[in-house]
């Protein structure tokens, strides 16, 4: 037993293991990997023609032009200028973007409000209202008229 033990320290020691037998393989899979080349074709990139009846709707839109210059740049044919939106639409886009998300000092004023309204609905409910004593008062003279009588 101790003679096995020492021959596995000595074969760690000098890097011999079960593993080195499968390890040039490893190492030869890694170096004869060779990834999908990309889709795009870059030297030939496919436009599609506007004016054609053949064109797909979608390829005809401002969002596939936007497309088509990220994947290809200049050579798409797409001008620059173009991609960003107008200045009705920036209005728009920055006007729905108030609507949908308010400044902080807002929404610290909204969640100020509604605990002020949950404070007087607590309010109202745990303290005692004067038609409620007013009646206990009625009730309890009733009943000492009933005892003197």
């Amino acid at each position: 037993m101790a003679a096995s033990l020492l021959s596995r320290r000595t074969a760690l020691f000098l890097g011999v293991s079960k593993f080195n037998s499968f390890l040039p393989a490893v190492v030869q899979q890694t170096a004869n990997y060779n990834p999908r080349p990309l889709w795009l074709n870059i030297k030939n990139p496919y436009i599609p023609n506007k004016e054609s009846e053949k064109t797909p709707e979608w390829q005809k839109t401002d969002k596939y032009e936007r497309k088509l210059f990220g994947r290809y740049g200049s050579s798409s044919g797409v001008e620059p200028a173009k991609l960003w939106p107008s200045h009705a639409r920036l209005e728009e886009l920055m006007a729905e973007e108030k609507e949908w998300h308010p400044p902080i000092e807002v929404m610290l004023e909204n969640i100020a409000a509604r605990e002020r309204e949950k404070e007087m609905k607590t309010v109202i409910i745990y303290s005692p209202s004067r038609n409620w004593i007013e009646t206990f008062a009625v009730k309890l003279q009733d009943t000492l008229k009933v005892i003197n009588v």
